[in-house]
């Protein structure tokens, strides 16, 4: 159930924000307002400023921010609603909570997909499972861990299913919703191996499939659903998070296998994308859990382009992530492969990792050592790092190819005003196309502006004015009656245009704030409205 808003107001209101930052880092309090270190970065003075008037905090150095249930959820790794139970307790506030219809369908949703997976951990139990459980033990996972994990079984007979699902009310239009049926009607699901993907409260949200015959393809993820999406969830098992806040770091691999073995050699903070591509927001729900990642994707071609593509995201989240991977041996093709033939050598491994852009670079030197190709792919790796990374990472060139770095950074100089001017034209004409659309259609409504609409004016004054320009201007105004666009194509600019002025309002607030002597906490509430916007309209891109 959700918590009620007028709860949570009253919760606010309540507490202090100054009781939770400084039981977790240094600082002083003055009257409502203090200032502190910041523990979401290393430093020595105190860059972090609080008020317990709108129990807010912001820091001046890394740019972390928000309320007083954001940092509680910062700090401790915990979901939203798990951060406002955490205030509440402490002071002993009873919450109150919402039944509304949307609760009552995710409840009667969550219900209903467990009891699929016990009907599932009790189909592994049975005679039908044989073959499942003899493949499973060529793994090395046997009858307790099946139990451990939770590893079940779903069968061909499909009578027998449907009729488990007739005796507890589950259709096919719930099926349909809970990611079971494939876009042709039938069953994703048939004599497999199923192993539960978990959301952060370790409820089951999906399943993965292994089959173990030769029909269909070797794995199969739940399609979608009103439970889970396959851009966000990762696999993972039920000891995730406390092995995560232990350990202090996640490892990331490719399969369920991977996963399993890690937990079996003592390492349960792993993660697995499941044969999907590594997304933003899956990196993002991990960094909320750690800031070190050690990758091991398989040992081939594919592994390299994955890991690639971690490269390419991570500076796409909210949080700085300090990125690692491991080298396998040649003749091992992943971490269950190690796990089933060699477990022992996994501790050498483990100590021997490499910081990603190293061990990218070593990767590409090993097929090509021609100078100007390496260039030319550091070149590549360099555009989705930080100017201090690739400051770092310049320093490793220049040993690794016997070049004077200053000689690299000119180069690299040289490419990247090049570049850069491309990429600002090319960011720009989207920005304006974007523009375009969305003029267009309100041109069509006659200046009549949905909310999201007005919510793009209020963060852009200028574009306002631009548009309020047009409707007395019936000659540039008639400029826009030939703009043509699909209802997808709109709501896409929509979110864009939003997101990209929205972070200029940010940046100039913040901005404002910074240089304000007198510190304006209300400017901090706008500024984290904005966000919260924001999330909104990426998480539905």
């Amino acid at each position: 159930m959700a918590i009620a808003r007028h709860s949570i107001e009253d919760l606010k209101k309540r507490s202090k924000i100054s009781d939770f930052i400084l039981s977790t880092t240094t600082g002083k309090l003055r009257g409502s307002k203090g200032m502190a270190l910041c523990p979401f970065h290393g430093e020595k003075t105190a860059s972090m400023s609080f008020t317990d008037t709108e129990n807010l905090f912001h820091c001046f150095g890394c740019k972390e921010g928000g309320d007083i249930f954001k940092y509680v959820q910062e700090i401790n790794h915990l979901e939203f609603q798990e951060a406002i139970e955490f205030v509440a307790e402490k002071y002993g506030f009873k919450l109150s909570y919402t039944q509304t219809n949307e609760n009552s369908d995710f409840k009667n949703f969550y219900e209903k997909i467990n009891l699929l997976n016990d009907f599932f951990i009790e189909s592994m139990k049975s005679s039908d499972a044989e073959k499942a459980k003899k493949y499973l033990s060529t793994r090395k996972f046997y009858l307790s861990d099946i139990e451990y994990f939770s590893i079940s079984f779903i069968s061909s007979d499909e009578g027998k299913f449907q009729s488990f699902c007739n005796e507890n009310n589950i259709d096919k239009n719930d099926l349909k919703k809970l990611g079971f049926i494939s876009s042709n009607g039938n069953m994703l699901f048939k004599n497999r191996i199923l192993f539960p993907i978990l959301n952060f409260r370790n409820e089951v949200i999906a399943f993965g499939g292994r089959s173990i015959d030769d029909f269909g393809p070797k794995y199969l993820n739940s399609s979608d659903s009103v439970l889970y999406k396959k851009n966000r969830n990762l696999y993972f098992t039920k000891d995730f998070v406390s092995s995560a806040k232990r350990k202090g770091y996640v490892f990331l691999v490719e399969g369920y296998f991977d996963v399993l073995s890690l937990n079996k050699l003592g390492y349960s903070n792993s993660v697995s994308t499941s044969g999907t591509a590594f997304t933003p927001q899956q990196l993002e729900a991990i960094s909320r859990y750690t800031e070190k990642l050690l990758i091991c994707f398989d040992n081939d071609e594919a592994g390299l382009k994955a890991t690639e593509r971690v490269l390419e995201i991570k500076n796409q989240v909210s949080k700085p992530i300090e990125i690692h991977c491991l080298e396998l041996p040649d003749d091992f093709k992943d971490i269950a492969d190690i796990y089933e033939n060699q477990s022992e050598i996994f501790d050498g491994i483990l100590k021997n990792n490499f910081e990603i852009v190293d061990y990218l670079i070593t990767k590409f030197l090993n097929n090509d050592n021609n100078k100007k190709n390496v260039f030319k792919y550091f070149k590549k790796l360099s555009a989705n790092l930080s100017p201090l990374e690739v400051d770092i990472a310049l320093d490793l060139l220049a040993v690794k190819l016997n070049i004077e770095k200053e000689i690299l950074k000119r180069e690299l100089d040289f490419n990247f005003t090049y570049e850069k001017n491309e990429t600002d034209l090319k960011k720009t004409s989207s920005i304006s196309i974007f523009k375009d659309i969305v003029t267009s259609q309100i041109i069509k409504n006659n200046f009549t502006y949905s909310d999201k609409e007005e919510e793009i004016l209020n963060c852009n004054d200028e574009y306002r004015n631009y548009i309020e320009s047009l409707r007395g201007n019936i000659s540039d105004a008639s400029k826009f009656d030939n703009v043509s666009y699909t209802d997808e194509q709109y709501d896409e600019a929509v979110i864009r245009l939003f997101i990209h002025f929205a972070d200029l309002k940010i940046d100039n607030l913040i901005d404002l704030f910074e240089k304000n002597n007198e510190k304006d906490f209300s400017i901090l509430k706008h500024v984290e409205d904005l966000k919260k916007k924001k999330e909104i309209y990426q998480n539905t891109i």
